[in-house]
């Protein structure tokens, strides 16, 4: 345990980069007819003295696809999903036509993956964390607590070899998903009804988590309550007094107005959630490679938009903590919270998590 500690407890700041790569798989093409007309036949029967005309190129049949967003509409994620649609749709020339969802219309996060693994839904936004339920075993590394420092260190990571395989595994760990790019929503921090200025404080609390293993197991290590439920019953649970608080990033905090009821804040940065476009795997063996580009692409110039904004987001939401009556307490000193959870480290770090967690931490 000596060795998870210093491994955390080393960690320095980091140049942060952005990289984006789509999976791969064996593809069945889908396009329109060849077109009727070939050289030799056109070459027959163009008038003596003129040219013979160039074959026309096949047209690619027009796709249609559904985008799906488990936040409102004027969340930042909502924005994000939305400009990876619009860059779809341009890039396609209006070829690959995209259907927007949002608010969990389609249901709540594991039924978006069940829809992507079945195909009845093509794009979704993830958390790393949700995927290893559906099987994904070597993204898990990035859900234990206190791995990624800040925001630096994460995009620094993304660019990395590291980056790059953890994003590849999502397919190949069989989840019948395929990662189009890695994003962010930011660092995770408990939010509460009552002041909470350290560790201690969080003692007995009843806090909502995802229902996780993963998640269930680090309220435990830091002394809380966990209270699995689902996203759409937090804002009545904490009102009601079902829960005492939650935890989640401060754009999730800010557009579910959650602050009307937990005006308290500490910002210890548990998480720092790694999350993916994945399009399922069944949709992307449809498209033509043509199209599977466009699709890159426009995941790559999503990317940096999420990059920007996410940042810019939170700058803005800091600033608008006095004015919505928000009581934030800093953790410069995280020594103790990551001695907390080693029981975490104890009970999900494999040999095989371990070695890639060093690899995460080395990353200057």
């Amino acid at each position: 345990m000596k060795k998870f500690l210093s491994i955390l407890l080393s960690a320095t700041m980091v140049m942060s980069l952005a990289a984006c790569k789509g999976g791969s798989s064996s593809t069945t093409a889908t396009t329109a007819a060849p077109a009727q007309t070939t050289a030799a036949s056109a070459k027959e029967e163009a008038p003596a003295g003129e040219k013979t005309p160039a074959p026309e190129k096949a047209a690619e049949a027009e796709v249609t696809l559904k985008f799906v967003e488990q936040m409102p509409d004027g969340h930042i994620m909502t924005d994000t999903l939305y400009y990876f649609a619009d860059k779809v749709e341009e890039l396609s020339g209006g070829s690959i036509k995209v259907e927007r969802y949002s608010g969990g219309q389609l249901g709540d996060d594991t039924a978006m993956q069940e829809g992507v693994q079945m195909g009845t839904i093509d794009v979704i936004r993830t958390e790393f964390t949700t995927l290893v339920n559906f099987g994904a075993k070597k993204v898990e590394v990035t859900t234990l607590p206190y791995v990624i420092r800040d925001r630096d260190h994460f995009w620094k990571m993304v660019n990395s070899d590291v980056g790059q395989e953890l994003l590849a595994s999502i397919q190949e760990d069989g989840t019948q998903m395929v990662g189009l790019c890695i994003i962010e929503e930011g660092s995770r921090h408990f939010f509460t009804k009552d002041p909470v200025n350290s560790l201690s404080d969080l003692a007995g609390k009843k806090l909502r988590v995802q229902n996780t293993e993963m998640w269930l197991e680090i309220i435990k290590s830091l002394g809380a309550s966990p209270t699995p439920m689902s996203f759409s019953e937090l804002y009545t649970a904490l009102q009601s007094g079902v829960v005492d608080g939650a935890e989640q990033p401060l754009s999730g905090f800010v557009s579910q107005k959650f602050y009307e009821v937990c005006p308290n804040m500490i910002l210890d940065g548990h998480v720092y959630p790694v999350e993916a476009y994945v399009i399922s795997e069944i949709t992307w063996n449809k498209l033509t490679d043509e199209q599977k580009e466009i699709i890159l692409q426009a995941a790559k110039e999503t990317q940096i938009f999420n990059r920007e904004s996410i940042q810019a987001a939170e700058d803005e939401i800091m600033e608008s903590f006095d004015e919505l009556g928000v009581t934030v307490v800093d953790v410069p000193d995280k020594s103790e919270w990551i001695e907390a959870v080693q029981p975490v480290y104890e009970k999900f770090g494999s040999q095989d998590v371990l070695a890639l967690l060093k690899r995460i931490q080395d990353i200057q």
